[in-house]
């Protein structure tokens, strides 16, 4: 009779969640990262980390990155050499993750508001503290975000409402070409926005060449207990024109009102949905 194979159970490594035993019978190291970024020797490390101690590297839905195959012998070598250039594991658990981020206004055309610089600041304030439950974190730039803010716990959308200075406009037509949603057209020669219809991404600012299209107001849309897994939940909108230095002190509200209401293993949408999002609401922006 053939021995039966060793049967592995899931655990993790001393007291970091994010280095975990996997079905291979070695161990993933997942990195802590925000909003995606990694500088050129960050990611030379990996690779070296990844050759001498493991077998793959492994891109996460969340922006992280993962080495996979790591026997639990190397893993003290592994850890201390990704600590050299300020790699660490984490995100993992019940704690407030790492922060998804969008390029933002700094590299993309389309972006109506900066991302990069925000992702760092909620990130190293509040990534891994303890929460109720997983608090998962996106922003996006344009309300077409590819980041997919609004399934997060917390979620962010750029926007910019457009004005028009009817004096510079030529009636080019630049904005109708890159509006998405038909809330700008030509009449008389000048450029009507339709604010019924807009939803603000300010690609029509970016686009002008008169500069006749400019930025009246920037903020972000705030949405709340977005949930990403099965079955998918796009979140409550919160606010949705909240100023960028608004940002920070608004996380904290929402955080203190979930920590103080939320019983253990408690994800934000179930939380909300046991008060009604109203009372969540009044809880937070009162």
């Amino acid at each position: 009779m053939a021995q039966a194979e060793k049967v592995l159970k899931p655990r993790i490594y001393g007291n970091m969640p994010a280095v975990f035993l996997r079905k291979d019978g070695r161990f993933e190291i997942k990195l802590q990262i925000t909003g995606g970024m990694l500088t050129p020797q960050q990611v030379q490390r990996v690779g070296e980390v990844a050759s001498m101690y493991g077998s793959q590297v492994h891109l996460t839905m969340r922006q992280e990155v993962s080495i996979l195959g790591v026997p639990e012998e190397h893993l003290e070598k592994a850890l201390a050499e990704l600590k050299e250039v300020g790699l660490r594991p984490g995100s993992a658990g019940m704690v407030f993750r790492n922060v998804v981020s969008c390029l933002g206004a700094t590299y993309c055309f389309k972006a109506a508001a900066e991302t990069i610089t925000l992702a760092r600041e909620i990130g190293n304030r509040f990534t891994g503290e303890k929460t109720p439950g997983p608090l998962k974190v996106g922003i996006g730039g344009c309300p077409f975000p590819c980041t997919r803010p609004q399934f997060n716990e917390i979620g962010l959308m750029g926007r910019v409402r457009p004005k028009i200075d009817l004096e510079k406009c030529t009636g080019c037509g630049k904005c109708v070409e890159v509006c998405k949603v038909g809330a700008t057209k030509i009449v008389d020669g000048k450029a009507v926005i339709d604010y019924n219809k807009c939803v603000m991404c300010g690609r029509c600012v970016a686009v002008c060449p008169e500069a006749a299209k400019y930025s009246a107001e920037k903020g972000f849309i705030v949405f709340v207990g977005g949930r990403g897994s099965w079955p998918p939940h796009e979140g409550w909108t919160l606010c949705d024109m909240v100023p960028r230095e608004e940002i920070m002190p608004l996380i904290e509200r929402i955080l203190q009102v979930y920590r103080d209401g939320a019983k253990p293993g408690m994800r934000m949408r179930e939380f909300i949905n046991s008060l009604g999002f109203e009372e969540f609401k009044r809880r937070v922006m009162g």
